[in-house]
């Protein structure tokens, strides 16, 4: 049996879909707020708990009953905000991360526990990153890549043995159609690109921005799951060599806008590409204007935009060697994003 946190979640309950049709005979409880809405789906057996709550918030009896059966543990749950305090962030990514492998420890027939973290542990190093690495980093971004950085921590000292699953951002559902079903800061950003509002942006001359389809993260995490021989190694779910040169993104972000003509007339600026030191100096002096539009706009991008101006690219050949292709790259489908994104006005979540 599987035993999974994070179903509701986009990649979680996608992952989940895969498993149960490519395994006719896997039985899986997930771990969920309200198993009510979960019960009559065949080989799904939903148990109530809570990441922060002690032992999963879970009943005695429910304890004992998958302590006999599961043998695969799958952690997808996190708090995925970039603008969480770091107290926050941890209540749910470490602690709950520690409280999935004490569980796991207790649960004599588990075989291995694999955890869903981020390529973006690595926070402000730069250059190429390594699947193996998963230390030394020099500092963060946000509280986000911090926590997911230390709950990694607890998983490589875990007696279970343990895999470790890295994806970068996911964009949108799949590369084909371009559609967003969950919201995230990426798409925050073109919005306010969309309304003229992010007058520049941090980056580096060779910097990319490393962003993956739904589809290609849970494909990947689905068949890794199952894979024999994994035991104690970490993959990057990345773009990889494919990932966008933060310049062309732009660009091609731009084109989009400008196939309306109501906006064209406008006239909005490009933002113009600028170092972290340039870009601080940005937010200070529009601290002081009293713009609020603008400083609410900033506010927002400062949670991740610096991750631009640290160029880094994630080395994929793990990943792609046993996944027979790699992630589709960023040029063959971001169009389609922004145009779902334009299309829809950014739906009622952005």
């Amino acid at each position: 049996m599987l035993f999974l946190t994070g179903a509701t979640g986009l990649l979680g309950g996608a992952v989940l879909s895969r498993m149960l049709r490519a395994d006719r005979a896997l039985r899986v409880a997930v771990l969920v707020r309200d198993p009510a809405r979960w019960r009559g789906i065949e080989r799904v057996s939903p148990v109530a708990g809570d990441l922060c709550a002690p032992g999963l918030g879970l009943a005695a009896e429910v304890r004992a009953a998958l302590a006999r059966d599961v043998d695969l543990v799958l952690h997808a749950a996190a708090d995925v905000v970039f603008s969480r305090p770091l107290d926050i962030a941890r209540a749910t990514n470490v602690e709950g991360t520690r409280r999935v492998l004490e569980l796991a420890h207790a649960w004599p027939r588990v075989e291995r526990v694999l955890y869903v973290s981020t390529a973006f542990v690595a926070g402000r190093r730069t250059g190429s990153i390594a699947e193996a690495e998963g230390n030394g980093v020099a500092g963060w971004v946000n509280a986000y890549e911090q926590s997911k950085w230390e709950a990694e921590r607890l998983v490589r000292a875990a007696t279970r043995p343990w895999v470790i699953l890295r994806p970068s951002t996911v964009v949108c559902d799949d590369p084909a159609g371009g559609a967003v079903t969950q919201y995230n800061a990426v798409h925050h950003a073109v919005r306010l690109l969309h309304r003229g509002l992010v007058p520049m942006i941090p980056s580096a001359p060779d910097a990319t921005v490393d962003l993956v389809p739904a589809d290609y993260v849970a494909g990947a995490i689905a068949a890794l799951a199952v894979h024999e021989g994994l035991a104690g190694r970490t993959f990057h779910l990345c773009a990889g060599a494919g990932a966008l040169a933060v310049g062309d993104l732009l660009q091609s972000t731009w084109e989009v806008f400008a196939r309306d003509a109501a906006w064209r007339r406008k006239a909005l600026p490009r933002p113009v590409l600028a170092d972290l030191a340039t870009y601080a100096l940005l937010e200070r002096s529009i601290d002081a204007t009293g713009d609020e539009p603008l400083q609410r706009a900033l506010r927002g991008l400062s949670h991740f935009a610096p991750q631009l101006a640290l160029p880094k690219r994630f080395e994929t050949a793990g990943a792609d060697a046993l996944l027979g292709a790699p992630a589709p790259p960023v040029s063959a489908y971001w169009s389609r994003v922004v145009e779902h994104l334009v299309a829809v006005r950014w739906g009622m979540a952005a």
